[in-house]
């Protein structure tokens, strides 16, 4: 059912009440892989149990969420990731969105099958260069096989998703280029060092984004976005963390973002106070890079000037299940 009427109007509510629409959820703290920017893992982590994943997405849903990421570490590893997104799509009648986050190393035709028998509406695969960096060696030499497998598998709406950096942009038109004949969107993050702050300057970034745009959540953003690019963070907004975006750790506790770490608190005791303390500006506001942080904080925050590309998101994600 995903994007629905249902969906819509209750995600109009979340711009005037005082409950959180999107969650990142944790599924695991590790990771087969160890890229050079990625901060977000612990090798070797022992992964909580489905059913405790199953009771936090239930403290979700109470809360108000409407759209999760999955996320790692590599949720892959997660035995129970097809069941845990099969639980999320029971909420709501199905009227919601569940987003798996994945480098793709570990896609198989069972694990594909399993999601899509899942109801899952969409995977994000993190794909950086063509070949292996010392940064990353999420790259189309290594992944193609499996990005083609999902091109004829899945019933969910694939994103192949870039980190740009000195070792990835000058080859990104190529990559793109490699990757036109796979029915995929595509989007790439603004490399982000500790704390979230934008990690990369220069006109080289500002053309790409004058070429593809970022992703069409964020587009909207984009005179901002070049600003940053160019070092100048005095533009205001307010971050939206922690009241209608939300990050669940490993362990279970709600904090802002993936990238701030202090504020936080066990899911069972997040309550609308502590939700409505956090719809404040933040200390780490200038120069955030976090593209999931902004694009929830501007559409629920400017609703009427981000409503062209909330709309467009939203059914893009909805037609996700057309095969």
């Amino acid at each position: 059912m995903a994007v629905d009427l249902r969906f819509v109007l209750t995600g109009a509510k979340r711009v005037f009440d005082s409950r959180p629409m999107y969650a990142q959820l944790m599924v695991t703290e590790d990771c087969n892989l160890a890229c050079a920017y990625c901060d977000e893992y612990t090798a070797k982590a022992p992964p909580p149990s489905l059913d405790v994943l199953r009771r936090r997405v239930d403290l979700l849903d109470g809360l108000g969420v409407q759209v999760y990421d999955f996320l790692g570490g590599e949720p892959l590893l997660h035995p129970g990731l097809a069941e845990l997104a099969a639980h999320a799509k029971s909420k709501r009648g199905g009227s919601n969105l569940v987003t798996v986050i994945t480098n793709g190393l570990l896609l198989s035709e069972d694990n594909i099958r399993a999601l899509d028998e899942a109801g899952l509406d969409f995977m994000q695969v993190s794909v950086d260069s063509i070949e292996p960096t010392p940064l990353s060696r999420k790259s189309l030499k290594l992944l193609m096989p499996r990005l083609r497998l999902l091109a004829e598998r899945a019933r969910f709406k694939v994103e192949i998703q870039t980190v740009l950096n000195e070792s990835t942009r000058g080859d990104y038109a190529r990559f793109r280029d490699m990757l036109k004949d796979l029915p995929f969107a595509f989007g790439f993050s603004i490399m982000h060092g500790p704390g979230g702050r934008i990690a990369i300057r220069g006109a080289e970034y500002l053309a790409l984004l004058e070429r593809y745009g970022v992703f069409e959540g964020v587009n909207f953003s984009g005179r901002h976005l070049r600003e940053m690019l160019l070092g100048d963070f005095s533009r205001p907004w307010r971050c939206l963390a922690g009241c209608k975006f939300l990050y669940v750790n490993g362990r279970g506790e709600a904090q802002w973002c993936g990238q701030q770490r202090a504020e936080r608190r066990p899911l069972e005791l997040v309550d609308r106070a502590w939700l409505r303390h956090n719809a404040r500006h933040k200390p780490c506001e200038p120069g955030c890079a976090l593209g999931c942080v902004r694009l929830v904080s501007a559409t629920l925050g400017e609703p009427l000037r981000t409503a062209g590309a909330s709309l467009a998101l939203a059914c893009g994600l909805g037609r996700g299940r057309s095969k």
